[in-house]
């Protein structure tokens, strides 16, 4: 908290002016009373300051979620057998020499890493694709793994594997430097409607959308799938809560959004008092709702708005762009942080550092003529 007020008072900006805070979820960043969040409310509060809203990285709720589909006896027999063939360096070749001979769809299984999120989703499909090679290669070593043979655990492998890559899917549409919170709200509010069509089509035995519970069951003669589809159902079901609870406190701004991201179709009736007067005159103007309709870019829309005429709009649609959905540039910085400040660059200092996250970061083109021009080179003799 004190190094956000010091680089507030250093850049001349006023906490009045804060709008939103996101954060990683940590006790120590979202306390109620005491954290970071507890201490910026006891400021505003004493400075009577409009309270700032306060959110949970989506990126890291999404991931939390996925903490509901542990399914133990699934991912220990997956990750003990991937590690027996990675950990060896002789097992290991003979298993990637084997997959060549064979001319196998993939040359390797992949590690997981519980750290990675995503890293689950690659493993899994990875390993269904190559149980059959996997099979027999563990028999020749004498490794018999039963699992690979049981109808049942293969279902529950091949559905936890289609679902880690809906989420996956979905935790890479999340990330991106330029995403905004509408266009991050859309894409978990659409999920969240595709898990009931998945609950359903479970119930039903559908399985279009579960490619590799598809494959699977056209190898299958007979399999019992009423009794895995129960357990299938009660995952979806734990998804759907986890959805529901982790991102109650953006459903709590939904008509906000709803308003920022189309003001042309929203009730006036529902509109903040202080915005109807504007809303009416903006929905009345055709021009406007032509150049909305043509405008793929809410940025330029509101900018395009007259000052003087949707000065409150312009206003409201500022707070909306300024909200981050998630800590992702954040994250990224770090990251580049790190990779910069190797062995090999031991020499940067903080000054140096600054410059080369700048340049990172940013899509501002250097003017390399104009830097060159003067800076005095050697002439010839």
């Amino acid at each position: 908290f004190k190094n956000i007020e010091n680089s507030f008072e250093k850049l001349g900006l006023s906490l009045k002016k804060l709008i939103s805070i996101t954060t990683d979820g940590g006790k120590n960043m979202s306390g109620i009373h005491k954290g970071f969040v507890g201490r910026i409310k006891t400021k505003m509060i004493d400075n009577k300051f409009e309270m700032p809203m306060v959110f949970h990285c989506i990126i890291h709720q999404e991931a939390l979620c996925c903490k509901v589909m542990v399914w133990k006896n699934v991912m220990d027999t997956v990750i003990s057998t991937i590690n027996y063939i990675r950990k060896n360096g002789l097992a290991h070749r003979q298993f990637q020499q084997f997959l060549e001979e064979i001319e196998a769809e993939y040359g390797d299984v992949i590690y997981f890493t519980e750290v990675r999120w995503l890293s689950r989703g690659a493993a899994l499909k990875r390993f269904f694709t190559l149980r059959e090679e996997i099979n027999i290669f563990m028999n020749e070593k004498e490794k018999n793994v039963p699992q690979l043979s049981d109808k049942n655990w293969i279902l529950h492998l091949v559905f936890l594997t289609d679902m880690t890559t809906f989420l996956n899917e979905l935790n890479v549409k999340l990330q991106g430097k330029e995403k905004l919170l509408p266009d991050m709200y859309s894409d978990i509010k659409s999920f969240t409607v595709k898990l009931k069509l998945f609950y359903k089509h479970i119930d039903e035995k559908k399985l279009d959308h579960f490619v590799c519970c598809k494959k699977a069951m056209e190898t299958f003669q007979q399999c019992n799938w009423e009794e895995v589809k129960v357990k299938f159902m009660s995952i979806i079901e734990k998804l759907q809560n986890e959805f529901s609870t982790r991102f109650s406190d953006f459903y709590s701004i939904d008509f906000k959004i709803k308003l920022f991201q189309n003001p042309f179709v929203v009730d006036i009736d529902d509109v903040e008092s202080c915005l109807q007067m504007e809303i009416i005159e903006l929905q009345s103007d055709e021009c406007l709702k032509t150049a909305f309709r043509d405008c793929n870019n809410l940025i330029q829309f509101y900018s395009s708005l007259c000052e003087t005429k949707f000065s409150k709009i312009k206003y409201f649609a500022k707070k909306m762009l300024t909200i981050f959905g998630s800590t992702y540039i954040c994250e990224q910085t770090f990251s580049l942080m790190k990779y910069r400040k190797s062995k090999y660059a031991s020499r940067l200092t903080d000054g140096h550092l600054n410059a080369v996250l700048r340049i990172s970061t940013s899509k501002i083109k250097p003017a390399i003529n104009t830097l060159v021009d003067a800076i005095q080179t050697q002439k010839s003799h």
